[in-house]
This record gives C-alpha cells, sequence and structure tokens, in this order.
C-alpha cells in the first residue's frame, strides 16, 4: 500500500489533495456529500483546521500519486515557503556579541559597587571625625585639680 506515513495517520486538506491528485474543493464536496469524514483540529487564534484519515481518503479516491510520494521524500527536508531561513553564523554572532555586552556590564556593575563601597566607608569616617563626642563634660574641680597635678610634675622634672 502506497500511502504517506504522518506521524498521527492523518493529514490535512491540502496535503491530501496534492497526495490524491485532487483539488481542495473536491475534498470539501466529498465531505458536504458524507463520503468522508473530517475531524477538526482545534487552532488558537483562528478558525479551526481539518484533518483526515489516510485510510478514509484512500477508500474515496484510492492510491496516492506515485510522483507525490517522490516530491514527499524531497520535499522532508525542505523549510516551509513562509519560513525565511536564517544563517547560524549570524546568530553565533549574535550571541557572542550579547555575551560580551554582559560581561562588560557585569564588570561595570562590579567597578561602580566597589567604588560605592569606597564612598560610603570614607563617609562614615568623616561623619565619625566630625560628630563631637558626646561624653560628660568634666567638673571644673576636676579639670583644675588635672591641671595643676600636670604643673606640678613639670616643676618637679617628672615626665609623666
Amino acid at each position: 500500500m502506497n500511502e504517506p506515513k504522518p506521524s498521527s495517520g492523518r493529514v490535512g486538506i491540502t496535503e491530501a489533495a496534492r497526495a490524491f491528485g485532487v483539488s481542495t474543493n473536491t475534498i470539501r464536496r466529498r465531505v458536504k456529500k458524507g463520503h468522508l469524514t473530517a475531524f477538526q483540529r482545534p487552532q488558537p487564534g483562528g478558525r479551526p483546521k481539518y484533518v483526515f484519515d489516510v485510510s478514509d481518503l484512500v477508500r474515496v479516491f484510492g492510491e496516492p500519486d506515485s510522483d507525490y510520494e517522490k516530491s514527499a521524500t524531497a520535499r522532508a527536508g525542505e523549510m516551509p515557503k513562509h519560513v525565511t531561513p536564517q544563517k547560524n553564523t549570524e546568530n553565533i554572532d549574535r550571541n557572542m556579541e550579547l555575551k560580551e555586552k554582559i560581561w562588560r556590564l557585569e564588570s561595570d556593575h562590579l567597578a561602580l559597587q566597589a567604588r560605592y563601597d569606597a564612598q560610603s566607608r570614607h563617609l562614615e569616617d568623616l561623619q565619625r571625625l566630625l560628630t563631637p563626642r558626646l561624653g560628660a563634660p568634666e567638673r571644673l574641680g576636676e579639670r583644675a585639680a588635672r591641671y595643676l597635678g600636670d604643673l606640678a610634675r613639670a616643676f618637679k622634672g617628672d615626665k609623666a
């Protein structure tokens, strides 16, 4: 039996028309008359797509065209016409550019983070230097006693 071998045993209306050498309108008329059974395959966001069992198509139209099978095997490796092929090297070059850009951004980020940390430490140091000490002030008597003690030691020659 010479028939196309789709993975599910079902083909779309265009594929069936090509395989059996009939027009899509002929297939639609046969569905309308009840000779063929169409199965609905839901399409998100669009109108439903109908598929047909290959065995049902063979029953109605006979064996598929032999030149279709030859062209089907030749087309198996081809891309659809609506898909524009992209060169693999373009994708590789673009990926390399993006990786290099990411690397530069990461190194810039690390440099800016180090600069921010250094400035933060510098500001903390300045704040410590400029903030007055909040200790309790010495009483006048204690300060005078310390001063007189320092003077006495100086006259005696003590170096303390």
